[in-house]
């Protein structure tokens, strides 16, 4: 039997067309058959800070990203944990599945990235950019997952530089000698603040304002946006700008949780984090600027403070940390020279 050109032709197109509408349907299909998934994000910081907020950001575009079905719960103020080794540990065994705080608590999983809390280490948050892009860090981030079950969902939620705060004015380093200081427990923050003449007391973060307002400790250092937000100004008036500290804030998942989800829900916690990370850093500078203002108008004193004296004594903070084994050996050259 012979068929026309127009009928071949006309067969054809309803071939190609009954494929697409297969096609489509399938995608549809697979699109309607993602699972429902709730993750629980915990933090430390308050809820009006610009972490908590960051945090909040990031659990709504990945809803929104998801239709609904990718639900993550913010739990802020320390609500997950007694504090921030319990969450990582609780991020570990999965009963968390996300945690969010300062890069250089990952030292609770991988020892080498305790250095980040060295202070002075880098001159600034360029540096810091530079230092993220380096098999250095890759290589930091790809043992946490191989040895920890912890992945890095994102890390460019950059923070203002951290500064002093006391209930007193600090104009040098011998103001420092002394001073009971909150810290958290961290051996490069404590044994720093300890060589700088300073005596430190570890003191969980959500605790902090309650420890200043009543006496338990005359000082602290933060990242200067979460000065406002935690309210320690009210305790602690004096703010000495030393920068002496310059660490991404990162979002952390249980990486088992993480290899369970569909190809697109991965796909989507890193681009909503990445997001997030934008949004957060943009809000920490235009809030600071309005805070510092009000801050200023309740009594805060900004105070400038050279801090050449200090960069000495971190030099050679940073080599005995070296020859105790807090980092391997030769970590702390390779990433100055990184810079």
């Amino acid at each position: 039997m012979r068929f026309s050109k127009k009928f071949i032709l006309a067969m054809l197109f309803m071939a190609v067309a009954a494929g697409g509408l297969f096609a489509g349907g399938a995608k549809e299909t697979q699109a309607a058959e993602e699972p429902k998934v709730t993750w629980k994000l915990a933090g430390v910081h308050a809820v009006t800070t610009p972490e908590t907020k960051g945090m909040s950001f990031f659990a709504e575009q990945v809803k929104q990203k998801t239709n609904g079905k990718f639900t993550v719960e913010v739990f802020p103020a320390g609500q997950l944990g007694s504090d921030e080794v319990a969450m990582v540990e609780n991020l570990m065994m999965g009963s968390v599945d996300m945690f969010a705080n300062v890069m250089d608590w990952n030292q609770h999983l991988v020892k080498d990235f305790s250095i980040l809390a060295m202070p002075f280490l880098f001159k600034d948050l360029d540096a810091v950019k530079v230092f993220q892009k380096d098999q250095i860090y890759r290589d930091f981030s790809n043992r946490m997952i191989g040895e920890k079950g912890v992945r890095i969902i994102t890390d460019n939620w950059y923070r203002l530089p951290r500064v002093v705060l006391a209930n007193k004015p600090l104009t040098s380093l011998a103001d420092f000698q002394g001073l009971n200081m909150r810290m958290p427990s961290l051996k490069t923050y404590f044994d720093t603040w300890k060589a700088l003449g300073a005596k430190p007391t570890v003191i969980p973060w959500a605790e902090s304002f309650l420890a200043l307002q009543r006496g338990v400790v005359e000082g602290l250092d933060s990242p200067m946006g979460s000065i406002y937000g935690m309210k320690f100004y009210q305790a602690a008036p004096y703010i000495i700008m030393t920068y002496h500290l310059v660490s991404p804030f990162n979002l952390l998942a249980n990486e088992k949780k993480y290899q369970a989800l569909p190809e697109a829900y991965k796909k989507v916690i890193h681009a909503a984090g990445d997001a997030a990370g934008d949004y957060y850093t943009q809000i920490v500078i235009d809030m600071f600027d309005v805070d510092k203002k009000k801050m200023e108008a309740e009594g805060a004193k900004f105070m400038n403070i050279d801090t050449a004296p200090f960069v000495k004594v971190m030099a050679g903070v940073a080599e005995q940390f070296e020859s105790e084994g807090m980092w391997r050996k030769g970590l702390y050259k390779e990433i100055t020279n990184v810079q």
